[in-house]
């Protein structure tokens, strides 16, 4: 089966809902294991309907999904218009989720990292105040996923 391209386009809010998760998918979790693209894309889905968000909303908010930031945004689509056929899972992920086809493999989270980047990319090399290790719930890949109780 093949899967659509992805479109070279600043304008992301007019991106439907599956092409943006399946572009964050695969920006966020390229290198991850199968479960771990699909952990992603519930991840935003679990936001979405945690905070009464449409999909586009929870994704391109501020400094939530780091592939979507300013300082990264022009990288993101270059890498997109090179993805070739390993896209498809991305895809599958994202349609897993939104229909909700496979189950919950991060058991309801918000939030995931991938804690080796993450301190590499931060100053003192330290994880986010938001991140407490007895919230991680499931480890899939190098992410990370947790379930937090802030609203």
């Amino acid at each position: 089966m093949k899967v659509p391209a992805f479109p070279v386009s600043l304008e992301l809010k007019e991106w439907n809902e599956l092409l943006l998760l399946a572009a964050t998918v695969f920006l966020e979790a390229e290198d991850q294991v199968d479960e771990g693209k699909l952990a992603v894309a519930y991840v935003v889905m679990n936001r979405a309907q945690k905070w009464n968000k449409t999909v586009q909303e929870t994704i391109l908010q501020p400094w939530q999904f780091s592939c979507w930031n300013l300082d990264y945004r022009t990288k993101a689509l270059g890498r997109l218009a090179r993805v070739g056929p390993h896209a498809d899972m991305a895809w599958k992920a994202a349609a897993s989720a939104v229909w909700k086809l496979l189950p919950d493999p991060t058991h309801g989270s918000c939030h995931y990292l991938n804690p080796e980047l993450t301190r590499r990319g931060r100053p003192n090399q330290d994880l986010p105040p938001w991140y407490e290790e007895s919230k991680v719930v499931a480890r899939i890949g190098s992410h990370e996923f947790l379930r937090l109780t802030e609203t």
